[in-house]
């Protein structure tokens, strides 16, 4: 018998002062594997919100593709697990982190190609989120425009070295739990760290000496 069939049904009302037992990760991989119906919303109920984070964390506020890409990452963590490919080394949740991770930065490196993408976001729907009194819209786009530079620095180093620094820097993981997902030592992803770090702020660096767009002709000329 299956482990989650062996479970009382979640429709039953507990005892009285009971709180039923939550499934573990792997009671629940093993119900999907063996194509039980309830198994698939309990793996979107233990892993949605992480989705939903890594995406914000990401791709900002009002991103259009964020809805598709949370669809996509479910999709492909329920694949994971009915092939599987998620060995359960670590859990759902940091599983369901580093597939959504992926998704997000093949999604920023795509945008790279135009740049004008990353501007088109910052519009009134984000301008509205600005606190009242705290805070003025252009503060907000000014924040916006920072983190946007940012999201095209790691999508332009590569791979191994942005998903180092998401996982440590944005997402917050140690570097014990950044080496678990990556499939590395701690010395390497500690070194993978360091390397990309240095690789943004490079490209973070250049970008500040850059002639701005709106540069008068002359200073253009002047530089070239």
């Amino acid at each position: 018998m299956l482990a989650i069939s062996n479970r009382p049904d979640p429709s039953a009302r507990p005892a009285a002062g009971v709180e039923p037992e939550p499934l573990s990760d792997d009671e629940i991989c093993r119900g999907l594997q063996a194509g039980e119906a309830r198994a698939a919303g309990l793996v979107y109920e233990r892993i949605v919100k992480v989705v939903d984070a890594v995406l914000y964390r990401l791709l900002g506020v009002g991103d259009p593709e964020r809805e598709d890409l949370a669809q996509l990452a479910m999709e492909r963590v329920i694949s994971t697990i009915t092939s599987g490919r998620y060995l359960r080394d670590c859990s759902l949740s940091s599983w369901a982190t580093l597939i959504t991770q992926h998704l997000a930065i093949d999604t920023m490196r795509a945008r790279t190609r135009d740049r004008r993408v990353f501007d088109r976001y910052i519009g009134t729907e984000a301008v509205e989120l600005v606190p009242d009194g705290r805070r003025t819209a252009e503060h907000f786009v000014d924040t916006q425009q920072h983190a946007n530079r940012l999201r095209n620095a790691l999508a332009a180093i590569p791979r191994s070295n942005s998903e180092t620094v998401i996982l440590h820097d944005v997402l917050g993981h140690n570097l014990a739990e950044v080496a678990r997902l990556m499939g590395v030592s701690v010395a390497a992803a500690q070194s993978r760290l360091v390397r990309g770090r240095r690789k943004v702020m490079r490209l973070l660096g250049h970008e500040d000496q850059s002639p701005r767009d709106d540069a008068p002709d002359d200073t253009l000329a002047g530089n070239a």
